[in-house]
């Protein structure tokens, strides 16, 4: 067995573990270790914006999950894709740059996890982006991550702007900025028309330093420990086994699904699941794999008249030519999008206290696109308007079956089990008709097509939402941050009960913070490395 040595080890070369590695690696008298399940981000539809559709049903680049069940006793199972190359999730997702509010980071605070209020973190947003000519008291221009807005404006994304304008959302000229309520176009994380991962933005650079080592497809079973110290991983590279060891820390950065995984085939996690699995228990910690939250996204997507859209290009070969074109010489037009445009944060309804509800317009429509079915598109021009509650109450979980790590695991994400969900998604798609019933929107629309203006009731609605409800890619929690004995780690990010082990990615996140998670878990790997480097110095 080949075995290494190392000062740290970082599982997982994703939105965060791509950056603590980068930023550990400026130390060059230390020796970092990154170790990635998947392969290289070569596949040029990871760096061409619109190529998103042709990654999340490939499994050369997404694991390829499903839900345990469907939402609904009767219905399909939910396709849950994640990243697995260098850049992880960054190499995938839609690209859509959302901070969160003041509000939501102050509330990590008030749970007792001191060092993450908005005022505590503003400082690493402001680090790791490249946003010009922005408010330097709330934006960064020298990080690594650009941030721009999206390069493709169309007539129907302002009307939407307008449309919800007209139903009380302010214009927000920046919703990274002082407050995100509100609608505006989208800000990506997209540099000259290409996508702007963590791969690119950090890790390239980054590889010229002599003292960081990236292996890829290379797959951690469990880690190793010398009593309560972790002390090394172990696993498989290319079919064989594969030991690395560690003088200083390792650090799971293997994203919400994986991360407790690892910690479960390690032997820690709840008895009453590890028991019957055949893994012997090293630690009990009852929360690891808990608190799974996600944003259940429900679309309603419509005829237009007036646009040209992704459809378009799809369904005519010859005008998907001159586009593709346009976009290699110019950088330019809907090739530079994940196919959404713009957004707004608002409230529901009347009664909202503060905006509690998300609208995404995606121009772009048919049956299943986000099942990984494979279904195709609509024939028509189309758009899609997506909605979501900004802060889900329904909490799951997710476990391994096995000790075997290429066993699939259990995922039971529990949406709309709470009330209030149920209440929140309902709004959200009775807002969306009002939005295009608004006189700016409206001249474009020239019929609903899903679900259909039959589809009216509370009851049919709240059906449609479970037969077409689709993950929003945000799955947080289940290796909870908190001050209390029952978390997984502390606002360190330290796991309880060991020593030179911590957790940094999603899965650390106690509640949503934000319409998206990709920047906040960017932000967790540049808070992390100061907490690695913090450590050592004390």
């Amino acid at each position: 067995m080949a075995q290494h040595f190392y000062d740290y080890i970082i599982v997982g070369a994703g939105s965060a573990g791509a950056v603590i590695a980068a930023r550990l690696s400026e130390d060059l008298d230390k020796r970092i270790l990154l170790i990635e399940a998947g392969g290289r981000d070569t596949n040029p539809w990871i760096h061409t914006p619109l190529g998103v559709g042709k990654l999340l049903t490939n499994p050369s680049v997404v694991w390829q999950y499903f839900t345990d069940t469907g939402i609904a006793a009767d219905t399909p199972k939910v396709y849950w894709p994640k990243g697995k190359t260098l850049g992880g999730s960054s190499s995938v997702n839609g690209m859509v740059y959302s901070r969160g509010s003041r509000r939501s980071w102050d509330e990590w605070r008030d749970l007792g996890n001191l060092g993450w209020s908005y005022d505590d973190i503003l400082p690493y947003f402001k680090r790791l982006e490249r946003r010009l000519g922005g408010d330097p008291s709330y934006r960064g221009d020298a990080g690594p991550i650009s941030v721009t807005d999206v390069a493709h404006r169309s007539a129907v994304s302002q009307a939407f702007i307008e449309a919800c304008h007209a139903l009380g959302a302010p214009k927000n000229d920046d919703y990274n900025g002082p407050s995100d309520e509100g609608v505006a176009p989208l800000q990506m994380t997209v540099h000259r028309g290409k996508r702007c991962s963590t791969a690119v933005a950090y890790l390239k650079p980054a590889r010229r330093r002599k003292n960081l080592t990236v292996v890829t497809e290379t797959m951690v079973n469990h880690l190793l420990f010398d009593g309560r110290r972790c002390v090394g991983v172990s696993g498989v590279r290319s079919g064989n086994p594969f030991e690395a060891h560690a003088s200083r820390e390792v650090i799971l950065s293997a994203g919400s699904i994986e991360s407790p995984a690892i910690l479960e085939r390690s032997g820690i996690g709840n008895p009453a699941i590890l028991a019957p699995l055949g893994i012997e228990l090293r630690h009990g910690s009852e929360q690891v794999g808990e608190n799974l939250q996600d944003h259940l996204q429900v679309r309603m997507s419509f005829e237009i008249v007036g646009e040209t859209t992704v459809n378009d290009l799809m369904n005519k070969p010859i005008l998907g030519a001159i586009e593709g074109l346009r976009y290699w010489l110019t950088r330019r037009g809907l090739l530079t999008t994940s196919s959404v445009t713009a957004h707004a944060i608002m409230k529901s309804h009347q009664q909202s206290s503060h905006p509690d509800t998300k609208i995404q317009i995606a121009l772009i429509s048919g049956k299943d696109r986000y099942s990984g079915n494979g279904s195709g598109l609509d024939q028509c021009a189309g758009i899609t308007l997506g909605t979501f509650q900004i802060r889900p109450v329904s909490r799951g979980g997710v476990h391994v079956t096995s000790a075997d790590p290429t066993a699939p695991p259990s995922i039971r994400p529990n949406y709309l089990n709470d009330p209030v969900d149920r209440q929140h998604t309902l709004s959200g798609l009775k807002l969306i008709r009002e939005v295009v019933a608004q006189s700016a929107l409206k001249p474009y629309i020239k019929q609903e097509l899903l679900p259909g203006t039959a589809i009216n009731s509370d009851e049919a609605l709240l059906r449609y939402a479970a037969e077409t409800g689709q993950t929003s890619w945000h799955p947080i929690g289940t290796c909870r941050m908190g001050s209390d004995a029952k978390s997984v780690v502390d606002p360190q990010l330290r796991v309880r009960g060991f020593d030179g082990l911590r957790v940094a990615d999603a899965s650390i996140m106690p509640t949503m913070v934000s319409t998206n998670t990709n920047a906040p878990t960017i932000l967790i790997g540049e808070k992390a490395a100061d907490l690695i480097r913090q450590a050592r110095l004390s």
